[in-house]
């Protein structure tokens, strides 16, 4: 992380992972642990009703009623769920490696805190309403879920923060590529070689929101810092 504060460096911290580890990554990771340990271990209700809650849903022959929040709340908690053990392990992995160093950009305190929150749901739900957007043009039906499309976000920040906008670009141009690809391929490819199906244009707007709001918000949040070229 370079961070010119009063003609001051700081430069990035040499300790093991979790040593200072902020309070409000290890609370949103546990949180997506356990919402989505319950989802896949939980009965049939507790899965009817969790995917209800936040699984983010398009058919264009399908009217969805009855869901606890409607059309918005999926837009945001569909990060609590995930597909797999092996995807939960993935996504929880990239936080771990992004997460921490995001958090003591936006700062240690309490409003930090809640800045880290509003990015990461903000990705979310960039990445929600691309993901719907492409199923609506395309008019296919579409189920996503998974901390992806936040976490795509962090990519474009741990960039800005490595080396500002040239950073930024760094980080964020070969996801974006990997990702057009996935969508040239076709996801049915994808899930016969991995085993999963990726939300391509899910991870392209997280990461597009990532890239733009991730200044803006330093800026806000500390304005006596400025992100280095």
């Amino acid at each position: 992380m370079r961070i010119d504060e009063q003609e001051q460096v700081i430069p990035p911290p040499r300790e093991p992972v979790f040593n200072g580890f902020p309070l409000i990554v290890l609370l949103l990771s546990g949180a997506i642990i356990a919402v989505s340990l319950a989802d896949l271990m939980g009965g049939g209700g507790i899965r009817d009703y969790l995917w209800n809650l936040c699984v983010v849903a398009y058919d264009p022959d399908t009217t969805y009623v009855g869901r606890p929040l409607g059309d918005v709340g999926p837009l945001f908690l569909h990060v609590f769920l995930h597909g797999s053990v092996f995807h939960l392990f993935m996504n929880m992995a990239m936080m771990v490696a992004f997460g921490p160093a995001i958090a003591k950009a936006f700062g240690e305190d309490v409003r930090g805190a809640a800045a880290f929150i509003v990015f990461f749901f903000a990705c979310a739900g960039a990445g929600a309403l691309a993901e719907i957007g492409w199923a609506m043009l395309q008019q296919d039906p579409i189920f996503a879920l998974g901390a992806s499309s936040s976490l795509s976000g962090f990519f474009a920040a741990a960039g800005w923060m490595m080396g500002g906008l040239r950073g930024a670009l760094r980080l964020s141009l070969p996801w974006l590529v990997i990702n057009l690809v996935i969508a040239v391929a076709g996801p049915d490819l994808v899930q016969s070689l991995l085993g999963m199906r990726l939300a391509w244009a899910a991870h392209i707007g997280g990461l597009v929101a990532g890239f733009v709001l991730f200044p803006v918000m330093i800026k806000i949040m500390r304005p006596g810092i400025r992100l280095l070229d």
